[in-house]
């Protein structure tokens, strides 16, 4: 129901000396089926009851219906983009965002509560006594068999020799550690993860659909649409590849149709439901991490439609004073080697949603925007393979595989805080 048939319908109330209750006006907006209803309704009381001023429910249900106000238990109210940084142009230039990675990281290490002394490589290598940490990002790991790595501590890339395969098989490059060094032979012992204190995460109302990797254009949607018709949830977040516009473009199309699709269906749906959608490597927008949202040109319908809202990839949100962080991994799912569990579990771990160098496309920025500076509460993850949910130092993770490949989602129940995995076909 469009607002200017809302305004028409109060204007007939109005005119009639009645007013309609607002929740009745939330009711007419998802089911506007009802309004000669409502337009009976004030015939009936204008003559029965002159002097009961105001249509509500229960004016409409004496006609036998049985009517819900459909309320929404979600309410956002910050969004942080992670795609606004300042970008540089050259490959040189990354040494910008790789030094940017190594301040902060090594900043939010010292934070901890545990103080640890921190001393140079060269330091430790030329004058060390016995074993002293340092902090470094480990820039590549150069040989599987000897596990030797090469480790820059700010000022200077030093060969390192790890002491046992634990430390190297958990060492990740592109992350900031502190690492534990033995001058006599100049070797890593030991590590540690930035890490970060226990988050309370706060019980707060609602259901959340998350789906990753409908690819409409390649694949059939519309189970999924039906499925939530019946569960009826507070949110739906598509995280990721919603449309898949390579198969578009060989098909003549513009992916335009796709996005168009994408809001026709969501608007079947009631409108109190918050629509959150971030892109992934198959939308219209550029594939290096972190992504912008799907444009305006390309997406216009969905910029148009009632609480949407398309985000950058990797995007924060705050939804009834909780942070979310949003995410589509596919990159680093596609490349790590290890379960899914454990990747998301090492992201929260380093603190960085994309450590790894040259396995993952990353616009080289001033500030290094894929940090996890500020800890969610609930981290929401697609692009992978694998069904993930863990709670981590008190963040509840929740990882969807491919709705092309799966035909699942999960349905999340953020009050009781459990997950529901529901397939469609």
């Amino acid at each position: 129901m469009s607002s200017n048939e809302i305004k028409e319908l109060i204007i007939t109330a109005l005119n009639e000396g009645f007013q309609i209750h607002p929740d009745l006006v939330k009711v007419l907006e998802d089911r506007p089926e009802l309004i000669p209803k409502v337009i009976e309704a004030i015939k009936k009381k204008k003559e029965y009851e002159p002097n009961n001023f105001t249509i509500t429910l229960k004016d409409i249900e004496s006609f036998g219906l049985n009517l819900e106000i459909d309320k929404t238990n979600l309410i956002i109210s910050a969004e942080i983009s992670l795609a606004d940084g300042v970008q540089v142009s050259t490959y040189e230039e990354l040494n910008i965002m790789l030094n940017d990675r190594y301040k902060r990281m090594k900043d939010l290490w010292l934070q901890r509560p545990t103080k640890t002394s921190l001393f140079g490589l060269n330091f430790i290598k030329t004058k060390g006594k016995e074993e002293m940490w340092s902090f470094a990002l480990i820039v590549q790991k150069i040989s599987n068999e000897n596990y030797e790595i090469l480790a820059d501590d700010g000022k200077g890339v030093f060969r390192l020799k790890i002491s046992n395969k634990r430390v190297y098989d958990e060492i990740m490059p592109g992350s900031c550690v502190a690492i534990k060094i033995n001058p006599s032979d100049f070797s890593v012992t030991d590590f540690e993860d930035v890490e970060f204190p226990e988050v309370k995460r706060k019980k707060i109302k609602g259901k959340i659909a998350l789906i990753s990797d409908l690819m409409l254009g390649s694949n059939k949607v519309e189970p999924f649409f039906d499925s939530l018709k019946a569960i009826k949830p507070d949110g739906v977040f598509l995280l990721g590849n919603a449309v898949d516009s390579l198969a578009y473009i060989k098909n003549g199309i513009s992916p335009m149709e796709g996005y168009r699709k994408v809001s026709e269906l969501l608007s079947e749906l009631p409108k109190r439901i918050i629509k959150v959608i971030i892109p992934g490597h198959t939308d219209s927008t550029g594939k290096a991490l972190p992504q912008k949202p799907v444009s305006y040109k390309v997406a216009k319908d969905l910029y148009s439609a009632q609480n949407v809202r398309l985000l950058s990839n990797p995007s924060y949100l705050t939804i009834n004073s909780s942070n979310f962080l949003l995410y589509n991994a596919y990159y680093m799912f596609k490349s790590s080697g290890m379960p899914e569990q454990h990747i998301v579990k090492k992201l929260l771990k380093i603190r960085h949603l994309a450590p790894t160098l040259g396995s993952v496309p990353i616009v080289p920025s001033v500030s290094d925007r894929l940090i996890i500076e500020d800890v969610p509460e609930y981290f929401f993850l697609g692009g992978g393979k694998e069904k993930v949910d863990l709670i981590y130092k008190g963040v509840w993770s929740v990882g969807v595989p491919s709705f092309k490949e799966c035909g699942c989602y999960a349905f999340i129940n953020l009050e009781k805080e459990n997950t529901e995995w529901i397939q469609v076909h």
